[in-house]
């Protein structure tokens, strides 16, 4: 969503989130602080400007009013022209119904609903019966690991319930803050899907490192969160890990898979992307997650799988990260700590924005060490 996308706004308010993004995108943390805190004050606040905020308050570790302001998104036409807005059953609020329906709706990516997973287990205590709606192409893969519930896609004819909620709500009704946020390893692969994988893979001694660098380019900052491939070509066709044996697997999917067509063909990167989409390519990511020793992503569904999964990956990523991956709650913002989402991540941070070259040096170096000691 861009702020251009919305009309009814002022010029004068346009401006300011334009501002306050880009401070905080360009790491001045403060002065963002201060202009979403002025915004945020007004009487009849945007929806469009709460989700913003919301999305730093979370960057900065307040995670009380980051669930306040994200009820406020439900307002935007993204989720008001959907079906399941219409719907009449109420909203679920976190309490005991364990005679009723309640339906999920999984509202935004994939790499959201895999983060939130984490409170299903949560959820089914309190609800007799669950229904999802899902991303879509993954309703195979949510069945499998909630065979009691039923699973359906966006788009598909909404299922039967008695309450509903819209998954990001979750957290808010759990009450999640950085102490109590249910902890990773809440996905698992499945074993007849790493024992092929196993075998596609065969008995390679050396590192086994996957490698995705494009993600969606519909996402509003595609631009700096993707990486060319160009900037890979370092670490794929680097000298001392050939000499050590390091082995690279291409996990990239759709957009940008035939970038590496040419170092597949000399040998230097074996594509996975043709197996993996003829099979489950979810199911195929959990498996290989487990089965290769590294995974280098940017932030994408993939990165949050293996977060979920709690299984190490390298995260070349933004001079600010997300707050899926780090967050600053000192009130001079000096002193980011590690979010408490994951843990198994290791974070390539740029310097600068779309800067790349140090981050690959940087990740070149740790994996030389890292092929070393295997």
């Amino acid at each position: 969503m861009l702020v251009s996308d919305f009309p009814d706004l002022s010029e004068t308010i346009k401006q300011a989130v334009v501002r306050a993004i880009a401070a905080q995108h360009d790491g001045r943390l403060f002065e963002a602080d201060r202009l979403y805190a002025q915004m945020v004050r007004h009487t009849h606040l945007h929806p469009l400007i709460a989700n913003t905020a919301a999305g730093f308050c979370l960057l900065k570790g307040d995670f009380a009013a980051a669930w306040s302001l994200f009820e406020k998104r439900l307002d935007l036409p993204y989720y008001t022209h959907r079906p399941f807005a219409a719907l009449p059953q109420p909203y679920w609020a976190g309490n005991d119904a364990s005679g009723k329906r309640l339906l999920i709706f999984c509202d935004l990516g994939l790499g959201d609903t895999l983060l939130l997973a984490r409170f299903l287990p949560w959820v089914r205590e309190r609800v007799g019966a669950v229904a999802l709606q899902v991303n879509p192409g993954t309703a195979a893969f949510w069945r499998r690991r909630l065979p009691d519930a039923e699973i359906n896609e966006i788009n598909d004819p909404l299922p039967a319930c008695d309450l509903r909620i819209n998954s990001f709500c979750l957290p808010r009704l759990y009450r999640a803050d950085a102490a109590n946020i249910p902890g990773p390893g809440y996905i698992r692969s499945s074993e007849d899907e790493r024992a092929f994988w196993h075998d596609r893979l065969g008995a390679r001694s050396g590192l086994k490192v996957g490698l995705t660098w494009q993600g969606n380019p519909d996402h509003v900052r595609d631009f700096e969160r993707s990486i060319p491939f160009d900037h890979l070509r370092q670490i794929i066709e680097d000298p001392i890990l050939r000499d050590a044996g390091v082995n690279f697997y291409s996990l990239q999917l759709n957009h940008g898979r035939n970038d590496v067509a040419e170092l597949a063909a000399k040998g230097r990167v074996d594509d996975l992307a043709d197996d993996m989409l003829a099979r489950d390519p979810l199911e195929a990511s959990a498996a290989l997650t487990d089965e290769l020793d590294l995974l280098i992503t940017v932030d994408s569904a993939l990165a949050n799988l293996a977060g979920a999964m709690d299984r190490p990956f390298w995260l070349p990523t933004y001079k600010v990260p997300e707050w899926r991956w780090r967050i600053y709650p000192s009130v001079d913002f000096t002193e980011p700590v590690a979010a408490p989402w994951y843990g198994a991540e290791t974070l390539f941070t740029c310097r600068e924005r779309q800067d790349w070259a140090p981050v690959m040096a940087d990740m070149l170096t740790a994996l030389r060490e890292r092929s070393a000691l295997s």
